[in-house]
C-alpha cells in the first residue's frame, strides 16, 4: 500500500509540473443548431460571415481535433481556438458555454478568421496606426500574458471586434471591413442609448492552434503563478487569449 501510494503521488507530481492536455473540438461538434442560429441572427457575427465566411465553413463539423497543454488551473478559462492551418473554429471540449459564451467566442475567433484571410497588408497598417491613436483597454493585457513576439496585431484585432466600443465600429467601416448600413444596425443593438461599452475582463480565453508553416503564435498563458513561468518557456507555444 505504501509502494502504491508513492507510485501514485510521483504520478499526481508530474501532472501538475507538466501541465496537462485540453481537447479542443470543431465548436459546432454538439452544438451545431446554436451555432448556425447565432452566426445568423447576431447581427454582429452575421455581418462578418455574410462577408468573409457566407459558406460557415469556419463552423464546419469536419476536422481534426487537437490539444493544448497548460496547467490544470488554467483550463477552465480556455474556451476557444481558431487555427490558420484549416481555417477552422473550435471550442474547449470539457466545457460547458451558455449561447453569450458561444458568441463571445465565434467573435473572437472569426475576427482571426478575417485578420488572416479577409484584410489586406495596407488594412493591417492602417489598423495598427488607428490602435496607436485609440489603445484598447485589452492591450496591456495581451502584451502581459503573451509569450513575446507573438501575433499581438491579430490578437489586438480580435479583442478589439469582441469588445468592440463605438469608435471600433466606426473604423470597421473606415476599413470597408463593414458597411455603414451594418454598422447603424449594430450600433443600435449594441448601444441603444450610446451607453459606454464594457471595459472589464473579457467572457472568456481562448486559443490559436498550431501554424504549419510559421512560428508567430502567442503563448498559452493567461498570468501563471510564479512557479509555472519557467516552464512555460520552455514548452511549445500556442496562441491564447
Amino acid at each position: 500500500m505504501h509502494r502504491f501510494l508513492k507510485h501514485l503521488s510521483f504520478v499526481i507530481m508530474a501532472l501538475i509540473l507538466g501541465g496537462c492536455a485540453t481537447t479542443y473540438v470543431p465548436i459546432s461538434w454538439g452544438k451545431g443548431d446554436t451555432v448556425k442560429k447565432l452566426s445568423k441572427e447576431d447581427l454582429f457575427l452575421s455581418a462578418l460571415f455574410n462577408r468573409y465566411d457566407p459558406d460557415r465553413s469556419t463552423l464546419r463539423v469536419s476536422g481534426a481535433s487537437f490539444e493544448e497543454v497548460m496547467m490544470p488551473a488554467e483550463v477552465k478559462f480556455h474556451l476557444g481556438a481558431y487555427r490558420p492551418d484549416t481555417k477552422l473554429i473550435y471550442r474547449n471540449l470539457f466545457q460547458q458555454y451558455s449561447d453569450e459564451q458561444l458568441r463571445s467566442v465565434i467573435l473572437h475567433e472569426l475576427a482571426h478568421h478575417v485578420w488572416h484571410n479577409g484584410m489586406t497588408p495596407q488594412q493591417h497598417e492602417e489598423w495598427r496606426q488607428y490602435l496607436t491613436a485609440n489603445p484598447t483597454p485589452m492591450q496591456s493585457m495581451v502584451r502581459s500574458t503573451y509569450k513575446p513576439g507573438s501575433d499581438f496585431d491579430s490578437e489586438d484585432f480580435a479583442y478589439a471586434v469582441e469588445f468592440a466600443r463605438p469608435r471600433d465600429i466606426e473604423e470597421l467601416v473606415q476599413l470597408k471591413i463593414i458597411t455603414v448600413e451594418e454598422r447603424d444596425r449594430i450600433m443600435k443593438a449594441k448601444f441603444p442609448e450610446n451607453a459606454a461599452p464594457s471595459t472589464g475582463k473579457p467572457l472568456v480565453r481562448t486559443a490559436e492552434g498550431p501554424h504549419p508553416a510559421y512560428d508567430d503564435v502567442d503563448a498559452p498563458q493567461v498570468t501563471p503563478p510564479k512557479s509555472t513561468t519557467d516552464q512555460k518557456d520552455q514548452a511549445p507555444q500556442h496562441e491564447i487569449y
